[in-house]
């Protein structure tokens, strides 16, 4: 979350009132996510309907709002699925703020989150709701400006580089003595787990190279799947929230935190709940362990990010992402251990041995 939000509650009230025909009565900040481009609050209107109000700064992707309401008009009812405005447009954006753009929502009541965890028959009912994502029929102009995965991960490649050359092996622009001990502290893990962040990027390079001629078929992947996204209301439903990352890819994409797959394809009981509701799916372990690594890397990229190139965050949020890295490379850190699971998996001719180099 950001340190404090740039635009007054008066004016996104007045911004409910005029899109949305929404009268409020309350209007809470939730402190809820990681993401710093964004603010989430509980509306409750005068008429005693709560609601939530996800406001987001930066570039618009339309398919977050579009593909979710598509999804819910078309039978998989527990999709979160932004409200129409008054207009029947699903999003708005604030006068005098442009960079600013608010979407409102059914507000669920129940829990999300790692702790505590979900039962097995959440896990079920999430695998049966990810199955029917994965089996809905994109409408015949599709989704133009929807994200499909091309495996080209030459970007990573250059961030990861990028950041080394600013910040990891020199000092950057405004470093020197006075440097913070915030990103001294991130520089020295950084340079601890420089050779496991390289085997990563050779790992997906490699990895890439494969899927870039056999993946499987593009399908709706909500991109972003784990229980900070789940929303566990008190009759036993599960409801998928924030879409931000939704793109065109091979189902493993959504198979990064529900646990182990059967390696026989299969459904059957004793491994993953996910699986059990999710039905027989045979794994193409390539794609699962590049995503995994894709993971990793990802949010390596993300925690130095927040730290060397967000002025706007204070540095409580910029020790959270050191404590963060540190976590992501820290023994029994679960993506990491999740790579290697995978790995185990892999074609030998594939030459990759990420449970030895990472």
């Amino acid at each position: 979350m950001r340190d404090s939000l740039s635009i007054p509650d008066e004016r996104l009230r007045a911004c409910l009132q005029e899109h949305y025909g929404i009268a409020t009565a309350t209007l809470e900040l939730l402190t809820l996510g990681l993401d710093t481009t964004a603010n989430v609050y509980r509306v409750v209107s005068e008429q005693g309907a709560a609601y939530l109000l996800k406001a987001r700064s930066g570039p618009l992707y339309e398919p977050s709002f579009l593909v979710p309401r598509y999804l819910a008009d078309h039978g998989v009812t527990t999709v979160n699925a932004p409200i129409p405005t008054t207009q029947g447009a699903l999003w708005a954006r604030l006068v005098s703020y442009r960079e600013w753009v608010i979407a409102v929502y059914p507000f669920v009541e129940g829990e999300c989150g790692w702790n505590p965890g979900m039962s097995d028959a959440q896990w079920m009912a999430t695998g049966a709701l990810v199955r029917q994502m994965h089996e809905a029929t994109l409408p015949p102009e599709g989704f133009p400006l929807l994200r499909t995965e091309t495996f080209e991960m030459s970007e990573y490649a250059y961030r990861v580089a990028s950041i080394e050359a600013q910040h990891v092996q020199g000092r950057g622009d405004n470093d020197g003595d006075g440097e913070r001990q915030v990103a001294r502290a991130l520089r020295e893990r950084w340079l601890e787990r420089q050779p496991t962040i390289h085997a990563l990027l050779a790992a997906m390079d490699a990895l890439a190279a494969a899927l870039r001629t056999h993946a499987g078929p593009r399908v709706i992947c909500h991109a972003d799947l784990h229980p900070s996204n789940l929303i566990r209301d008190h009759l036993g439903r599960v409801f998928l929230i924030d879409w931000d990352d939704v793109m065109l890819a091979p189902r493993e994409r959504d198979f990064l935190f529900v646990g182990d797959p059967p390696t026989d394809g299969s459904a059957r009981a004793g491994g993953s709940p996910f699986f059990e509701g999710y039905g027989p799916a045979e794994i193409d372990w390539v794609a699962l362990t590049y995503y995994r690594c894709e993971r990793v890397v990802q949010d390596v990229i993300a925690c130095a990010q927040d730290v060397y190139f967000r002025d706007d965050l204070g540095e409580d949020v910029k020790t959270n992402a050191v404590e963060l890295f540190a976590a992501l490379f820290a023994p029994g850190a679960v993506m990491l251990d999740a790579v290697r699971a995978a790995a185990t998996c892999l074609p030998l001719d594939l030459g990759v041995s990420i449970a030895a180099s990472a």
